[in-house]
């Protein structure tokens, strides 16, 4: 293991699914307590009847989950999980999702989720996607969820709700998080050569990356690895 992973922050994740206890601001009070400066989550990342005017900036510390992603219910606009590299999918939503997105709006959608900005996940180790009744959700069918998805078992249903959405921008050949050219998706298994076992880093055969790997990786090298298939912190 990276001697440097004994610096990471590691936190306690979740396992309430929809039950929420206290008002919005406790509710708030409760999430920001359990994962301001967290890297590393262990269990599930659970961001359920969050409000729209929260600030969520903390959310951007976490670069790895080791159970599921639920967001449900919320109301603010976009979701700051930009860091989020990973998520390993040791257990599941609804017994195969590792990546859960639903009813993320208001009655009346004067608030609702617009985006997620989840510009840099690229492996999700185990379990599928679901991303679904959301009013006003843009950019989550401009994803290509078989680059990410590493089971074949494992498969995205995604229904993209947002009716009036930035297409991406020309820089992204249509696969992108968000309308700008830094949300453009970043390809690191659909593009890899035959000789490749799993993640790259370019399209040529002398461009796979280690087998350790997961998530891609920036050289051929297992120092050079995004994140570690094996380890429970990033390499």
């Amino acid at each position: 293991m990276n001697p440097l992973s004994f610096f990471l922050t590691v936190c306690a994740g979740t396992q309430n699914e929809l039950s929420v206890t206290g008002d919005a601001q406790q509710r708030y009070q409760t999430l920001y307590k359990m994962y301001n400066n967290c890297e590393i989550v262990m269990g599930n990342l659970e961001i359920v009847l969050i409000g729209q005017n929260q600030d969520l900036s903390f959310l951007q510390t976490i670069r790895e989950v080791t159970g599921y992603v639920l967001i449900a219910m919320n109301v603010f606009t976009y979701l700051p999980l930009q860091n989020l590299r990973m998520i390993r999918g040791t257990q599941f939503y609804e017994d195969k999702y590792a990546l859960y997105v639903v009813l993320n709006y208001e009655k009346n959608v004067t608030h609702a989720l617009h985006q997620m900005g989840f510009n840099q996940l690229t492996e999700i180790l185990s379990g599928g996607v679901y991303i679904g009744k959301n009013k006003q959700l843009c950019h989550v069918n401009t994803i290509d969820w078989e680059d990410i998805i590493r089971d074949p078992k494992f498969h995205a249903v995604v229904h993209n709700n947002g009716e009036k959405c930035t297409p991406c921008h020309e820089n992204c050949n249509g696969l992108c998080w968000g309308p700008g050219p830094e949300d453009c998706q970043k390809l690191t298994k659909t593009i890899c050569a035959p000789q490749c076992n799993g993640r790259c880093f370019g399209p040529n055969p002398n461009e796979c990356c280690h087998d350790e790997c997961a998530g891609g990786c920036t050289g051929p090298l297992k120092t050079k690895c995004f994140v570690r298939n094996q380890d429970w912190f990033p390499g």
